[in-house]
């Protein structure tokens, strides 16, 4: 299994999974050229994308899924709230509607979904199962609740959300408004609370973390990642390995991980 985070952040998310007989994206939210790019930069060259996995319908998710899709004609798997609020989306005919806690196959890929607490229609994230391999993918959630937690477990790889510094996102530029959304429940998750899973929940069997949808005006890269080696080092339980930890990038993709 090969993986790359393409791309992270309000400019457009994307994540390129590939196996021997299978090759899928989680979400796109960049146009066609930039993907290209990203590709050519992670040096991943397939010559097909067989499916689009949505997690939910904002724009930074979903906008650049026309344009895939008539580039290499994938079947797209998102919910019924994410078609209804992804205006994007409304005209395209080779789709299939998923539910949350719904299992599903896709070539050599086992895929499950589930609920995620943010403020879109019917958001989700995944867990993909392959070969023995097992990885989540959470990257838009105002908090962790425990069946999240739960599906951690037993993860070889992670990719959940760091998005901002609680006292960098007070101080910044952000109205008051959009500042409460984003730290409220249902808006993204903090450095400090990905620190806290880290600290008391991780079982320690992920051997890479990617960490996700980093604010450019309220985190810094360097912050994030030293709050999460430092959660690490504090672990609870001393049982497991200590993770490999990848920073992503709105503008560039991530290091390509081969398990």
């Amino acid at each position: 299994m090969r993986i790359s985070v393409l791309g992270s952040g309000s400019s457009g998310n994307c994540t390129y999974i590939e196996t021997e007989k299978t090759s899928l994206v989680v979400d796109v939210g960049f146009g066609r050229r930039s993907f290209a790019r990203r590709l050519r930069d992670a040096g991943l060259r397939p010559s097909r994308i067989d499916a689009v996995l949505v997690t939910h319908g904002h724009s930074d998710h979903v906008k650049g899924i026309p344009q895939l899709f008539h580039d290499y004609n994938p079947v797209v798997f998102l919910t019924e709230g994410t078609r209804e609020e992804a205006y994007c989306l409304a005209e395209m005919e080779r789709f299939e509607t998923i539910r949350a806690g719904e299992q599903l196959t896709i070539g050599d890929l086992c895929i499950e979904t589930f609920p995620v607490p943010h403020d879109a229609l019917e958001p989700v994230g995944f867990v993909l199962r392959q070969n023995g391999l097992r990885g989540l993918i959470a990257t838009d959630l105002g908090h962790l609740p425990p069946y999240v937690v739960e599906r951690t477990r037993g993860c070889d790889w992670i990719i959940l959300e760091s998005n901002h510094d609680i006292d960098l996102l007070k101080i910044g530029p952000y109205p008051w408004e959009l500042k409460r959304r984003v730290l409220g429940p249902w808006g993204h998750l903090s450095n400090a609370e990905l620190a806290d899973f880290l600290e008391e929940d991780f079982d320690g069997r992920a051997v890479h973390l990617w960490l996700a949808h980093l604010s450019r005006k309220n985190n810094l890269p360097e912050l994030a990642l030293e709050t999460a080696r430092r959660a690490l080092a504090r672990r609870r339980h001393a049982a497991g390995s200590r993770p490999r930890i990848h920073l992503t990038d709105q503008t560039c993709p991530s290091i390509v991980v081969d398990l």
